[in-house]
């Protein structure tokens, strides 16, 4: 029986965000494989504080956990430390953590026949996993250097533009040694596949797997929606630049249109606007409830890499979307698309008010967007691929 380890920055459960989807959808497909032998090594940090009893009963009896409380929480001190003392990323040497080192260390040299490291953001644990495992898979949600390197193009302030040039310039050296000492690359994006290619040969696209639901039929007229984790800078640049570019376009061609915006950890800032027919959720209780209601779900990313999770889960409830290219990056493009994809302010604002008053028009985008979905991004796809980019 294989023995399995994976090592992740945060618990999967419950699965409230994009990454967390992506780590839980991991470890079910192994399960699936059935006889492996499953050890799932998890940062608890504060900022993604979990509950261990809140996973569900039909995994825990499938796997061994361990998890640790810490605090990876960045703070201004350390980042000027980092910049200073050391060459490290600070975005990943935060997750090194010394009470997972020291569980590793116990493990038998070898004991694993496969280490997971869950994103770049475990790769400084890639010395100890290539001691306690036969081979050794970074599976990547993203290219963490182009996340910051998009950011920093949307950033006015000289100084934090330096920052994030000199951390993304790390990143992508980490990333890029880190891709080349590993046995395998698994990617979640099949764009991002080919950089990871051009260092280590055998990388291979895994992509997430969706669950499938039964199709939300009710589509809700004159609501848009956006969705996902407020206290990511990427979420909250995207927000903005819709309120102040797209959103007063979207007004005056029908300002009867209401536009929702929920997620976690939502800031004071962003609670206080008071657009027209702009209402702020803050956390929902239930993500995909609130997705049902509210119509069109818009994604108008400017910065971020690898793919949206959230575009894959609207696929597989049948929700009808508009997204920026970024948004749906990975998944589609202008010219192979399910549906409206704009970087244009005034294209967005007509295809949002298109798809909020005409229930045929949307109704065909959300058929078309849950059809491909479910059939590309199934569990048996995401299986077949860890067959395939399993190391030899």
């Amino acid at each position: 029986m294989p023995k399995v380890l994976i090592l992740a920055n945060k618990v999967p459960y419950p699965s409230k965000d994009g990454s967390s989807i992506a780590m839980a959808r991991l470890l079910e497909n192994f399960i699936e494989l059935e006889n492996h032998d499953i050890t799932f090594g998890a940062l608890n940090p504060i900022k993604h504080r979990k509950e261990i009893t809140d996973f569900p009963d039909s995994i825990i009896k499938h796997i061994t956990l361990k998890s640790f409380k810490v605090d990876t929480t960045p703070t201004l001190p350390k980042a000027i430390t980092n910049l200073l003392f050391t060459r490290q990323p600070f975005h990943t040497i935060r997750f090194l953590v010394f009470s997972m080192q020291k569980w590793l260390e116990k493990f038998e040299d070898s004991h694993f026949d496969l280490v997971v490291l869950e994103g770049a953001f475990m790769g400084h644990y890639f010395p100890l996993a290539m001691l306690k495992g036969q081979k050794v898979v970074l599976r990547s949600h993203n290219l963490e250097h182009v996340i910051w390197e998009r950011s920093s193009n949307n950033i006015n302030s000289p100084l934090k533009k330096f920052y994030l040039y000199i951390q993304a310039r790390r990143l992508k050296k980490f990333e890029q040694n880190l891709a080349m000492l590993v046995h395998s690359v698994w990617s979640i994006s099949s764009i991002e596949m080919y950089w990871f290619k051009s260092f280590n040969a055998n990388t291979f696209f895994v992509p997430v797997s969706i669950k499938k639901h039964k199709m939300n039929m009710k589509i809700v007229p004159k609501r848009c929606f956006f969705l996902g984790a407020l206290d990511w800078m990427p979420n909250l640049e995207s927000v903005h630049w819709f309120l102040k570019e797209v959103w007063p376009l979207v007004n005056k061609l029908d300002p009867s249109i209401e536009f929702h915006i929920a997620g976690n950890n939502t800031p004071n800032k962003i609670k206080a606007l008071k657009g027209h027919n702009v209402h702020v959720h803050g956390k929902v209780p239930n993500a995909e409830n609130f997705s049902k209601n509210h119509g069109v779900s818009v994604i108008p990313l400017l910065s971020g890499s690898g793919i949206r999770i959230k575009l894959l889960e609207n696929g597989s409830f049948g929700i009808p979307t508009v997204s920026t290219t970024i948004g749906a990056e990975g998944i589609y493009d202008i010219n192979n698309s399910k549906i409206p994809i704009s970087d244009i302010p005034e294209e967005l604002a007509q295809e949002i008010v298109a798809l909020t008053t005409d229930s045929n028009k949307a109704a065909h985008i959300a058929q078309e967007l849950y059809t491909d979905i479910n059939n590309r991004f199934s569990a048996q796809n995401a299986i077949a691929s860890i067959q395939q980019g399993w190391p030899k």
